[in-house]
Protein backbone atom coordinates (compact mmCIF):
# COMPACT_ATOMS: atom_id res chain seq x y z
CA UNK A 1 0.00 0.00 0.00
CA UNK A 2 1.47 3.29 -1.50
CA UNK A 3 1.60 5.74 2.00
CA UNK A 4 1.55 9.67 0.95
CA UNK A 5 3.28 12.86 3.15
CA UNK A 6 1.03 16.17 3.29
CA UNK A 7 2.94 19.16 4.21
CA UNK A 8 1.40 22.44 3.84
CA UNK A 9 3.55 24.64 1.81
CA UNK A 10 3.60 28.54 2.28
CA UNK A 11 2.10 29.29 -0.90
CA UNK A 12 3.29 32.60 -1.82
CA UNK A 13 7.28 31.53 -1.21
CA UNK A 14 7.15 28.74 -3.88
CA UNK A 15 8.03 28.88 -6.95
CA UNK A 16 6.55 26.31 -9.87
CA UNK A 17 7.58 25.84 -13.37
CA UNK A 18 4.83 24.18 -15.58
CA UNK A 19 6.38 22.21 -18.66
CA UNK A 20 4.12 22.46 -21.57
CA UNK A 21 1.74 24.48 -23.39
CA UNK A 22 -1.75 22.57 -23.03
CA UNK A 23 -4.99 21.68 -21.53
CA UNK A 24 -3.06 19.88 -18.41
CA UNK A 25 -0.60 22.62 -18.13
CA UNK A 26 -3.22 25.60 -17.62
CA UNK A 27 -5.17 23.16 -15.16
CA UNK A 28 -2.42 23.43 -13.51
CA UNK A 29 -1.84 26.57 -13.93
CA UNK A 30 -4.86 27.42 -12.49
CA UNK A 31 -4.76 25.32 -9.53
CA UNK A 32 -1.45 27.19 -8.27
CA UNK A 33 -2.33 30.77 -9.10
CA UNK A 34 -5.56 29.92 -6.72
CA UNK A 35 -3.03 29.27 -4.00
CA UNK A 36 -1.07 31.95 -4.70
CA UNK A 37 1.84 30.60 -6.30
CA UNK A 38 4.48 32.28 -8.63
CA UNK A 39 4.22 30.36 -11.65
CA UNK A 40 6.37 29.93 -14.95
CA UNK A 41 5.17 28.18 -17.79
CA UNK A 42 7.27 26.89 -20.38
CA UNK A 43 6.52 25.35 -23.79
CA UNK A 44 6.81 26.20 -27.51
CA UNK A 45 3.19 27.19 -27.87
CA UNK A 46 0.51 28.20 -25.57
CA UNK A 47 -3.73 27.13 -26.90
CA UNK A 48 -5.88 29.71 -26.46
CA UNK A 49 -6.99 29.17 -23.09
CA UNK A 50 -3.54 30.77 -21.28
CA UNK A 51 -4.68 34.47 -22.89
CA UNK A 52 -6.61 34.95 -19.59
CA UNK A 53 -3.42 34.82 -17.77
CA UNK A 54 -0.95 37.15 -19.86
CA UNK A 55 -1.53 40.18 -17.55
CA UNK A 56 -1.54 38.07 -14.44
CA UNK A 57 1.69 39.13 -12.65
CA UNK A 58 2.36 36.09 -10.85
CA UNK A 59 2.93 34.02 -14.28
CA UNK A 60 5.77 34.36 -16.11
CA UNK A 61 5.66 32.80 -20.14
CA UNK A 62 9.01 31.29 -21.16
CA UNK A 63 8.92 30.75 -25.06
CA UNK A 64 11.33 27.77 -25.84
CA UNK A 65 12.03 24.10 -25.76
CA UNK A 66 12.98 22.51 -21.92
CA UNK A 67 16.38 22.83 -20.67
CA UNK A 68 17.82 21.54 -16.85
CA UNK A 69 18.53 25.42 -16.47
CA UNK A 70 14.79 26.66 -16.12
CA UNK A 71 14.24 24.32 -13.30
CA UNK A 72 17.64 25.04 -10.93
CA UNK A 73 15.51 27.52 -9.27
CA UNK A 74 12.13 26.32 -8.90
CA UNK A 75 10.94 24.39 -5.76
CA UNK A 76 8.15 22.08 -7.94
CA UNK A 77 8.04 20.74 -11.45
CA UNK A 78 5.03 19.98 -13.30
CA UNK A 79 5.43 17.51 -16.32
CA UNK A 80 2.53 18.43 -18.94
CA UNK A 81 4.38 18.04 -22.23
CA UNK A 82 2.39 15.34 -24.74
CA UNK A 83 6.33 14.40 -25.94
CA UNK A 84 7.58 11.00 -23.74
CA UNK A 85 10.86 11.47 -24.69
CA UNK A 86 10.84 15.23 -23.21
CA UNK A 87 8.93 13.83 -20.14
CA UNK A 88 11.78 11.39 -19.38
CA UNK A 89 14.67 13.64 -19.48
CA UNK A 90 12.75 16.07 -17.09
CA UNK A 91 11.74 13.54 -14.72
CA UNK A 92 15.63 12.51 -14.84
CA UNK A 93 16.74 15.63 -14.00
CA UNK A 94 14.02 16.09 -11.43
CA UNK A 95 15.40 13.11 -9.52
CA UNK A 96 19.26 14.32 -9.55
CA UNK A 97 18.33 17.58 -8.58
CA UNK A 98 16.31 16.44 -6.00
CA UNK A 99 13.09 18.37 -6.78
CA UNK A 100 9.48 17.67 -6.21
CA UNK A 101 7.62 17.10 -9.13
CA UNK A 102 4.37 16.26 -10.80
CA UNK A 103 3.94 14.15 -13.72
CA UNK A 104 0.45 15.27 -15.39
CA UNK A 105 0.57 12.17 -18.00
CA UNK A 106 1.18 9.76 -15.29
CA UNK A 107 0.09 10.27 -11.69
CA UNK A 108 2.62 7.48 -10.50
CA UNK A 109 5.56 9.12 -12.64
CA UNK A 110 6.36 11.92 -10.26
CA UNK A 111 6.55 12.39 -6.40
CA UNK A 112 4.14 14.36 -5.98
CA UNK A 113 0.39 14.91 -6.45
CA UNK A 114 -1.69 18.11 -5.52
CA UNK A 115 -4.90 16.67 -3.83
CA UNK A 116 -8.24 18.70 -3.62
CA UNK A 117 -7.85 21.46 -1.21
CA UNK A 118 -10.61 23.29 0.55
CA UNK A 119 -10.68 26.23 3.00
CA UNK A 120 -13.05 27.62 5.12
CA UNK A 121 -12.31 31.08 6.40
CA UNK A 122 -9.78 29.53 9.30
CA UNK A 123 -9.18 25.77 8.52
CA UNK A 124 -7.31 24.80 5.29
CA UNK A 125 -7.79 20.97 4.75
CA UNK A 126 -6.87 18.43 1.81
CA UNK A 127 -8.65 15.15 0.58
CA UNK A 128 -6.78 12.25 -1.56
CA UNK A 129 -8.00 8.99 -2.40
CA UNK A 130 -5.76 6.10 -2.01
CA UNK A 131 -7.16 4.87 -5.81
CA UNK A 132 -6.50 7.76 -7.89
CA UNK A 133 -10.24 9.39 -8.20
CA UNK A 134 -10.35 13.09 -8.56
CA UNK A 135 -14.12 13.66 -8.54
CA UNK A 136 -14.33 11.58 -5.71
CA UNK A 137 -12.06 13.74 -3.55
CA UNK A 138 -13.82 16.52 -4.49
CA UNK A 139 -16.99 14.99 -3.58
CA UNK A 140 -15.67 13.79 0.09
CA UNK A 141 -13.88 17.03 0.23
CA UNK A 142 -16.97 18.85 -0.30
CA UNK A 143 -19.21 16.81 2.42
CA UNK A 144 -15.75 17.68 4.71
CA UNK A 145 -15.95 21.17 4.50
CA UNK A 146 -19.80 20.99 5.06
CA UNK A 147 -19.50 19.27 8.27
CA UNK A 148 -16.46 21.67 9.62
CA UNK A 149 -17.45 24.88 8.96
CA UNK A 150 -19.35 25.02 12.06
CA UNK A 151 -16.29 24.64 13.92
CA UNK A 152 -14.85 27.56 12.17
CA UNK A 153 -15.77 30.69 14.61
CA UNK A 154 -14.67 27.88 17.94
CA UNK A 155 -10.85 27.43 15.59
CA UNK A 156 -10.77 31.23 15.71
CA UNK A 157 -11.67 31.67 19.08
CA UNK A 158 -9.42 28.86 20.55
CA UNK A 159 -6.16 29.92 18.46
CA UNK A 160 -7.07 33.66 19.55
CA UNK A 161 -6.33 32.33 23.27
CA UNK A 162 -3.40 30.32 22.33
CA UNK A 163 -1.70 33.49 20.86
CA UNK A 164 -2.03 35.70 23.89
CA UNK A 165 -0.28 33.11 26.24
CA UNK A 166 3.76 32.95 26.62
CA UNK A 167 4.89 28.95 24.94
CA UNK A 168 5.74 26.59 27.95
CA UNK A 169 3.61 24.11 29.93
CA UNK A 170 0.81 25.99 30.94
CA UNK A 171 0.12 27.06 27.37
CA UNK A 172 0.12 23.44 26.62
CA UNK A 173 -2.46 22.49 29.31
CA UNK A 174 -5.04 25.30 28.39
CA UNK A 175 -4.83 24.55 25.07
CA UNK A 176 -5.47 21.00 25.84
CA UNK A 177 -8.41 22.04 28.49
CA UNK A 178 -9.92 24.11 25.17
CA UNK A 179 -9.42 21.59 22.62
CA UNK A 180 -11.91 19.08 23.48
CA UNK A 181 -16.06 17.75 23.16
CA UNK A 182 -16.92 19.35 26.75
CA UNK A 183 -14.99 22.67 26.95
CA UNK A 184 -16.67 23.08 22.86
CA UNK A 185 -20.05 21.92 24.24
CA UNK A 186 -19.70 25.02 26.57
CA UNK A 187 -18.18 27.05 23.80
CA UNK A 188 -21.90 26.43 22.14
CA UNK A 189 -23.75 27.18 24.53
CA UNK A 190 -22.08 30.82 24.72
CA UNK A 191 -20.44 29.78 28.80
CA UNK A 192 -16.90 29.59 26.94
CA UNK A 193 -15.56 32.35 29.14
CA UNK A 194 -17.24 31.85 32.19
CA UNK A 195 -15.52 28.30 32.22
CA UNK A 196 -12.17 29.64 30.97
CA UNK A 197 -12.40 32.29 33.79
CA UNK A 198 -13.50 29.39 36.46
CA UNK A 199 -10.40 26.93 35.67
CA UNK A 200 -7.64 29.60 34.39
CA UNK A 201 -8.56 33.03 34.98
CA UNK A 202 -5.63 33.56 37.30
CA UNK A 203 -3.25 33.05 33.87
CA UNK A 204 -5.38 35.69 32.06
CA UNK A 205 -4.88 38.53 34.90
CA UNK A 206 -1.20 37.86 35.04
Amino acid sequence: MDEKLFLTLLSDKIKIIIIGGGRAACIKLKTFLSRKCSVWILSKEFSDEFNEFKDNISVHSLIGEYDKKYIYDKHIVVIATNDKRVNSIIRKDCRELHKIYIDSSDVNGGNCIVPCQRNTENIHFAVNTRKASPKTSVFIADIIKEHIEKYDDFVNFTSHIRNKLSKGVKRKQVMEFLCSRDFYFFYSKKKAQIIIDMFYGDIFKN
